[in-house]
């Protein structure tokens, strides 16, 4: 049943990521890819152990959000989405157009909670959109060896 399970999860997924803007380069995982086996914390933002270090207001446009992460991703166009339907979906992409992604995934979605993983380095973004303000929460893995 395991693997009827992530089969219809990562269908799913698939079918609702295709109508994702911004977005290119697009790769399906059902296990964790080794760019975040560093990462065992919890992947629910909402039982999220990383503390909050940003906060927005909720009622930003699309465009003023996406300009207040940019600021935090800076430059980096290469990141890993985790979906928890039966069983969890890594999507491996490279952002185009963080403007069209966004909005994009708040329709398709209907959320702008968000945990994006970098493909580059040991690190994490999450937004959680609260009631009045979307928290943003950035994890890095200051573990690591040089």
């Amino acid at each position: 049943m395991s693997d009827l399970k992530k089969k219809l999860s990562l269908l799913k997924v698939e079918r609702r990521i295709k109508n994702l803007k911004g977005i290119k380069d697009v790769y399906f995982l059902t296990t964790k890819p080794r760019e975040i086996a560093w990462y065992a914390g919890e992947l629910n933002p909402i039982d999220s152990p990383i503390p909050c270090l940003y906060e927005f207001s909720a009622n930003l446009t699309t465009k003023d959000l996406s300009r207040s992460i940019q600021s935090l991703v800076g430059n980096r166009r290469q990141f890993i989405l985790v979906f928890w339907e039966f069983s969890p979906v890594y999507v491996l992409f490279q952002m185009e157009s963080l403007d069209n992604f966004l909005s994009s995934y708040s329709t398709e979605f209907s959320t702008r909670d968000l945990t994006l993983f970098f493909q580059d380095q040991e690190k994490v973004l999450d937004l959680h959109l609260a009631e009045d303000k979307v928290e943003v929460r950035v994890l890095e893995n200051k573990a690591k060896n040089p």
